[in-house]
């Protein structure tokens, strides 16, 4: 899920922040970690972006679960 608040690029990040309950920078640099590392980050970030539904609706906890 996508939600614009805190989208860097294109959300996906802080759609899954919100999914799992962590903060939206520790998914970041995870994913810096996958690119740097594997290389496989781009890739799956980009196929994540397509496939991941967007909203447009905030949900009211969303900042308390993505801090």
């Amino acid at each position: 899920m996508r939600i614009l608040p805190k989208k860097a690029l294109g959300g996906v990040c802080a759609g899954f922040g919100y999914w799992l309950g962590w903060p939206t920078w520790l998914l970041r640099a995870l994913w810096v970690i996958l690119v740097l590392c594997f290389g496989t980050g781009i890739l799956a970030y980009i196929i994540l972006w397509i496939f991941m539904p967007a909203t447009h609706d905030l949900p009211s906890d969303y900042n308390d679960r993505t801090y």
